[in-house]
């Protein structure tokens, strides 16, 4: 009876463990997928607008490059000089997709590389912690509203982001590997990263601590010295050959990374205060679940999630220290995927903690916090897709007046109007509220606000549109100085909505 008894219970036992086995198996082979795809069906599905100012700026400058290239057209715009990123790498495969699919295949590429990020947090996770931290961290993650935002955004973040985070991915890998040879690719990837947006730079330092740190507590010193000194190598053989081809071929990149990111000038500066506040409403709740892994951590663990915790802080130091509001919203992006394997860890020990006290599925307690995290998540992404206003009615209105190679056009919304219009009319048609420079026919020079007044005074510009939006102050004078001239006629006034509420695109043809 006690034989029987025991062999009934080895049986029980064996089957228990075999399902145990099987869900296990089925969790590693369809977790990811069904994330990934949730990610993707609920950006496109809820994310829908007209072109970004900074997506249209992107798009049309790859697209004007590779024109110059293959069909000889001139170059009016030194892109090298001001973009926040090198203008050949992001915007030349932003311009080919757009030619071949308009921007929502642009838009496609972005789909795909936030995928990547996200397969990449799960990888990192899952090395560095265990499996259901792996899909906790995944799911951590697109819930995410800056992650969902950039899911649909088509500028440089998408790709850089997916970058840093292939290099982390491979830093981790370096970690673990038998040889050490996989921390030759990482410089490579952290160069090119770079160079596709200036402000990875602030991320490259902690990827290779993570790399160095973990090394070391998986193999010792030995390994850590071996490791990151190829690593490190390879950074700087890359940012060799990087430094050569800047100085040799475009040197005017040199201003554009002081200019954009490393001594970046901010004109209307934000309260630290106010900006304080918005970081917190944005993530405050995400890191304050990526906290609580702290209160989890084992011994060994605790550096790495000091580590990760610390470089979430990053971007909103960077931007509360330079006064800045502008992308903080969509840089937050890159601080959540560094919180994701912490958040991962936390919730999955969340739900091991909880179920020593319930008898329900262990999941539930993660589960619920990540409902929680998506339903304001999505909230957030809505808010900031519907930031900049739908220019469909607009660009209807100003087809009907622009005319190809004939006019100039002062534009408030100039690089959307340029992108909607780009088979319409030419680069040196349009002017924007940014800057502007004017000779008279007397050989008179003006410069910023006056050389619009003068402009607008002998009837340069064919069309002007105005929406009193960032450059309020400028838009203001410019209609003031229309009344003056009386040489404009109001034809339209078309109404939208963004983030600051209703308004007008007003729009004066010259009489």
């Amino acid at each position: 009876m006690i034989e029987t008894s025991l062999t009934q219970s080895s049986v029980e036992t064996k089957k228990i463990l075999q399902k145990r086995a099987l869900t296990d198996k089925s969790l590693a082979r369809w977790s990811l997928p069904l994330i990934l795809v949730f990610q993707a069906v609920i950006a496109w599905m809820l994310l829908q607008n007209t072109a970004f100012q900074d997506e249209a700026l992107y798009v049309y400058a790859g697209q004007q490059l590779l024109e110059h290239w293959f069909s000889g057209l001139p170059l009016l715009d030194n892109y090298s000089y001001y973009f926040s990123g090198n203008p050949y790498l992001y915007p030349l495969i932003a311009g080919a997709l757009n030619m071949i699919g308009g921007l929502q295949l642009v838009r496609v590429f972005s789909t795909l590389c936030m995928l990547i990020v996200t397969a990449c947090a799960y990888y990192v996770t899952k090395k560095l912690f265990n499996q259901p931290c792996a899909v906790f961290a995944a799911i951590f993650l697109v819930c995410q509203g800056p992650i969902l935002f950039l899911s649909r955004l088509a500028t440089y973040d998408p790709l850089c982001i997916c970058l840093l985070a292939i290099g982390m991915a491979l830093a981790v890998k370096t970690c673990y590997a038998r040889r050490p040879w996989w921390a030759l690719t990482i410089g490579p990837i952290l160069i090119l990263a770079f160079g596709t947006k200036y402000a990875a730079l602030l991320f490259i330092p902690s990827i290779l601590t993570v790399l160095v740190l973990c090394t070391f507590l998986q193999k010792g010193w030995v390994s850590t010295l071996i490791r990151g000194s190829l690593a490190g190598l390879s950074v700087v053989a890359a940012g060799a050959v990087a430094v050569f081809l800047i100085t040799h071929f475009d040197r005017d990149m040199l201003h554009a990374l002081g200019a954009t990111t490393t001594n970046r000038v901010v004109e209307q500066g934000t309260p630290r205060l106010t900006l304080i506040i918005h970081v917190v409403e944005m993530i405050g709740l995400p890191y304050g679940v990526a906290l609580v892994s702290l209160f989890f951590a084992r011994k060994k663990q605790l550096l790495v999630v000091l580590l990760l915790l610390g470089s979430t802080l990053l971007v909103p130091a960077y931007h509360i220290y330079k006064y800045e509001l502008i992308s903080l919203d969509k840089h937050l992006g890159f601080s959540m995927f560094f919180a994701a394997p912490v958040a991962g860890y936390a919730l999955a020990s969340l739900s091991g903690f909880w179920h020593k006290f319930s008898s329900g599925r262990y999941w539930v307690a993660g589960v619920s916090v990540c409902l929680v995290l998506f339903f304001a998540g999505v909230q957030e992404a809505q808010n900031m897709y519907t930031g900049w206003p739908d220019t469909t009615q607009l660009a209807y209105m100003l087809n009907t007046q622009v005319r190809s190679g004939n006019g100039h056009y002062l534009m408030e919304q100039y690089e959307v109007s340029r992108y909607n219009l780009r088979d319409d009319t030419y680069n040196w048609q349009w002017i924007g509220l940014d800057f502007f420079q004017y000779t008279d026919k007397q050989g008179h020079y003006y410069v910023g606000d006056p050389a619009y007044a003068q402009a607008i005074n002998d009837g340069y510009f064919d069309i002007i549109q105005l929406n009193y939006g960032f450059d309020h102050a400028t838009a203001m004078n410019i209609t003031n100085d229309i009344k003056q001239s009386n040489k404009y006629e109001l034809v339209a006034k078309i109404p939208f909505r963004d983030v600051y509420g209703t308004g007008y695109f007003s729009v004066w043809r010259k009489r």
